[in-house]
């Protein structure tokens, strides 16, 4: 997981990936680590506002887990302290997403 949170990290903060708020995945932003898949991504709001991404899907999951596998993820890059800024949200499809501010202040166009 450490080395996947490296590798996709370093491609989703790259700006010109960043994603408008219509979320999208593609083979840049997806990865799988055993059963588990990883997407991470910088979203932008249309009030410029950046959000990082990370979601994980796999069979019987659970938030706990997923946060889990958030700390060891992120590690590369980020040290993780938990229910600071992170959000988590689970949607229709079992995906399991977490999400923080990437910038600021917003950005100005």
């Amino acid at each position: 997981m450490e080395e996947a949170g490296g590798a996709l990290l370093g491609r989703a903060i790259e700006p010109r990936r960043w994603v408008t708020h219509v979320r999208r995945v593609t083979v840049d932003n997806i990865c799988h680590v055993g059963n588990v898949q990883v997407c991470a991504s910088v979203d932008v709001t249309p009030t410029l506002e950046t959000f990082l991404r990370v979601s994980f899907k796999g069979p019987r999951l659970s938030p706990l887990q997923a946060a889990e596998l958030l700390e060891r993820f992120t590690s590369a890059r980020y040290i993780f302290v938990p229910n600071l800024e992170w959000l988590v949200e689970i949607d229709a499809r079992d995906w399991i997403h977490f999400s923080r501010p990437y910038t600021r202040p917003c950005l100005e166009a």
